[in-house]
């Protein structure tokens, strides 16, 4: 059988050149919180041949109530060794953790031999710092916000800039509150443009896709 039969499904929605293709990706998910956590799941079950998993923190109670692999047993672990460790059991991936902070300094060599980054970050700075790296290594971004009931996402190539013409000149951004469903919505919006950018035909380059979900609608805002 071409496919695993894990992927079996997926078969139809994608074609079997397509799923092919995924195994020999490589997709480095930056910050795996409340987005991170559910890009990681989503990607390891599509079949996904390599993840690299970067986050400092470690699972908190605060996490609880968003956070997909935050529980009683991972509480105090560091976020991306948790993750990695969930996903290891099911061999369908292989996955890397990385317990580091991303900067100006680091950034270039963490997303090495990867095909694409997606940012699952809570910080402005850090995300500028990502994009810098991305820029240097010729690979793309997604890039994912959310608060409250309330999301967007965003397809970066280098060249575009995109980071500015979304936060501007904002430094720091508070800690806003952010409900489960809200992040797992536009983890899923960004594992799904990830997707379409490793097939090459990305639908939100240039593009802000912000998504209500207390009013059931979206916007795409254009980034020219």
């Amino acid at each position: 059988m071409f496919e695993r039969e894990s992927e079996r499904r997926n078969i139809g929605a994608i074609s079997h050149e397509q799923q092919l293709l995924l195994r020999h990706k490589t997709v480095f998910i930056a910050g795996c919180g409340g987005l991170g956590g559910y890009c990681a799941e989503l990607l390891f079950r599509l079949g996904i041949g390599g993840l690299n998993l970067c986050d400092s923190d470690v699972f908190e109670q605060s996490n609880l109530n968003r956070q997909l692999y935050c529980n009683t047993t991972t509480l105090g672990i560091n976020k991306a060794v948790a993750i990695a460790r969930y996903i290891s059991k099911s061999a369908m991936s292989e996955v890397k953790s990385f317990a580091v902070r991303i900067s100006d300094a680091n950034a270039y060599d963490l997303i090495r031999d990867c095909d694409l980054v997606i940012d699952a970050l809570d910080n402005v700075e850090t995300r500028f710092e990502l994009e810098r790296a991305c820029e240097q290594r010729k690979i793309p971004l997604i890039t994912g916000g959310v608060s409250h009931w309330y999301g967007q996402i965003s397809t970066i190539f280098p060249g575009d800039n995109s980071m500015q013409k979304i936060y501007g000149n904002t430094p720091t951004q508070d800690e806003p509150p952010v409900l489960a469903f809200t992040a797992c919505n536009i983890a899923s919006f960004q594992v799904a443009e990830a997707v379409r950018t490793l097939f090459g035909d990305p639908g939100l380059r240039k593009k802000l896709l912000v998504i209500d979900l207390y009013d059931h609608c979206t916007r795409i805002l254009p980034l020219a």
